[in-house]
């Protein structure tokens, strides 16, 4: 009796250990008390402050020089020039990181000794030279940027199906290089240099739905940018989104 018990409670382990595990909703309330949860990294740049400062001390100043590369994971294919500017974001155990051309990786970290990729969100961009910062998480949504032409894309953070995509058609020179933030129920995207596209243009998109809430329109267009032949950059059909004022009350930075 006792060693058919312990059959089934290795076999029950066995398969919550391989089965993903359904997470919690990001709350605004939660983003705006991460440092409740050090354990995890819940937005780009952990916290509203931006200080980048885990106050985890397992690894410390006296035994950094111990630490050694635990596993690793290929992702990405086989394009040119192929590179990771985005912070990986941790939610209780799984990591949620975006490449150069915008797919969105959820990848299980539990184990601790292995990464298994959960799922894949691949946007289609054209592979040509970009920067892709990072994603966001608000509600049970990962919210992730792509180009070519500039895309705000959403994706359930469980089972990896695209919840809404927003073309943002009307700038068609904006190219998206910043890590959305979530501020309440509202995504800010905006475009933060390179070399090609515009500077200085900012949106804000509704989290549940995509909706676009206002867009920047007084922007500064970068001298060398060139339209490549035959790219398709626009989409028309759309009116163009009402501009968002410098102080408008979903950008501004959430008080604790």
């Amino acid at each position: 009796m006792s060693h058919s018990i312990s059959k089934l409670l290795l076999g029950g382990a066995a398969v919550l250990a391989t089965c993903p595990a359904l997470a919690g909703d990001v709350t605004p309330d939660r983003l705006v008390n991460a440092d409740k949860e050090p354990q995890n990294w819940l937005m780009n740049h952990r916290t509203y402050d931006a200080q980048r400062y885990s106050p985890l001390d397992k690894v410390n100043k006296d035994n950094v020089k111990s630490l050694k590369l635990a596993y690793a994971l290929a992702i990405g294919g086989t394009a040119a020039n192929e590179n990771l500017q985005s912070t990986p974001l941790a939610e209780d155990g799984f990591l949620y990181i975006v490449d150069q051309w915008g797919v969105v990786y959820k990848i299980d970290v539990r184990s601790g000794d292995m990464g298994r990729i959960v799922w894949r969100m691949d946007p289609g961009q054209e592979k040509l030279p970009l920067s892709n910062r990072g994603a966001a998480l608000l509600g049970n949504l990962v919210i992730s940027t792509a180009n070519y032409p500039a895309r705000v894309i959403a994706t359930n953070k469980d089972n990896g199906k695209v919840v809404w995509e927003t073309n943002l058609h009307d700038q068609p020179d904006v190219q998206i290089t910043a890590a959305p933030l979530a501020v309440k129920e509202k995504v800010i995207v905006g475009a933060a240099g390179g070399d090609r596209g515009v500077r200085d243009w900012i949106a804000a998109l509704d989290g549940a739905s995509g909706k676009i809430i206002c867009a920047n329109t007084s922007y500064r267009r970068r001298a060398s940018l060139a339209a490549r032949p035959g790219r398709t950059r626009t989409t028309p059909g759309r009116s163009a989104a009402a501009p968002c004022g410098s102080r408008a009350p979903m950008i501004q930075r959430p008080t604790r």
